[in-house]
């Protein structure tokens, strides 16, 4: 059963301003080491932030929740076939937890300028 769905639309320069202007505080803040070493390993790091970022953003908008949630509480790489999966920890896996969703899945797609995400909560 579906328990929510997120959706979100960002213009990829943001992330890229972001990650020229500051000295990666961001990115830790926000991403996980798994999903670091992912982009790190990337043709083009810069859509694959994006891309994370929009998709953390759209599976927050899922929970029906405000407040802060720390995004790198939310997971998001890429399979063995390239699919995105998402994995929750720390407060937001107890949210999810709580709520009854046991799954998230995730799209995520790209173009030259902007980013969208849509996320499907489940039990």
């Amino acid at each position: 059963m579906i328990l929510g769905v997120g959706t979100d639309i960002l213009n990829m320069q943001r992330i890229h301003d972001i990650l020229e202007e500051e000295s990666g505080s961001f990115v830790r803040r926000v991403f996980t080491a798994r999903e670091r070493e992912q982009a790190a390993g990337s043709s083009d790091p810069v859509s694959y932030f994006a891309t994370r970022f929009s998709g953390k953003e759209a599976v927050f908008k899922c929970f029906g929740i405000h407040g802060d949630v720390r995004l790198s509480d939310i997971e998001i790489l890429d399979g063995e076939t390239g699919q995105p999966y998402v994995t929750l920890s720390g407060q937001l896996g107890g949210v999810a937890s709580d709520k009854g969703i046991r799954d998230v899945l995730i799209s995520l797609s790209y173009d030259t300028d902007y980013v969208v995400a849509f996320a499907v909560a489940q039990d």
